[in-house]
């Protein structure tokens, strides 16, 4: 069975890093943590934890912290993106890997809404999100519940077809369109998510805002490029 790899973006997460770790390599035979320019003990914590680390020295944005683990990855290893916050739960890994093993799927995308709405997601949060969602499976001619997952795996063949154009939270819109237009297999699986450990410093308002501009500004560019 292919080698199974997970990257993980941090920034300043030293209090949930260790335990994301743990948990995580139950699960993977690598970690790789991108410290995206932490000014706490992230990158340290991610040495003392038995992880690999890539530094960035200053925060460039979780697109760029993706795309640097997915450069360092050489071989057809299955890949898996996962929050350093603790807000994803390790051990749903398996049913992330399994579309990719058995069914042949390229991104497996984590959803929170799969399976109708979460009821611990805040109003406000899902509407914004519920708009993305929208925005991104229009222009990716797609359907997906919950475009804006974090938690997702990838076939080795996918690792390749990613622009990572967008250097922050629009990464996870760019990436859906990027495998749609590669004509990937993107299938779905639900998960579950702590809100609790939310450490964004994101206004969800002004974050929604941003990344529906930018998918409407590469959409238009994409037509034109056609």
């Amino acid at each position: 069975m292919a080698k199974i790899v997970a990257i993980i973006p941090a920034y300043n997460e030293e209090e949930s890093l260790a335990d994301v770790i743990a948990k995580t390599s139950q699960y993977v035979d690598k970690v790789i943590i991108i410290n995206d320019g932490s000014s706490d003990r992230t990158a340290e914590v991610a040495i003392e934890s038995g992880a690999e680390r890539i530094n960035h020295e200053t925060n460039l944005g979780k697109g760029e912290a993706l795309k640097s683990g997915f450069k360092a990855i050489n071989d057809d290893s299955i890949i898996v993106t996962i929050d350093g916050d603790g807000q994803h739960n390790p051990d749903e890994i398996p049913d992330l890997i399994k579309p990719v093993i058995e069914d042949g799927a390229d991104l497996v995308n984590g959803s929170r809404y799969m399976n109708g709405p979460e009821e611990n997601t805040p109003a406000y949060r899902r509407v914004g999100q519920r708009v993305l969602d929208i925005a991104t499976n229009i222009s990716a001619g797609i359907n997906v519940t919950d475009s804006q997952s974090g938690f997702r795996a990838f076939s080795s063949r996918a690792k390749d077809c990613f622009r990572f154009k967008d250097t922050g939270f629009g990464i996870e819109s760019e990436m859906l369109v990027d495998a749609a237009e590669a004509g990937l297999k993107i299938v779905e699986v639900p998960i579950t998510v702590r809100y609790d450990v939310d450490g964004s410093t994101k206004d969800p308002v002004t974050h929604g805002v941003g990344v529906l501009l930018k998918i409407t500004k590469d959409k238009i560019v994409r037509t034109f490029k056609k």
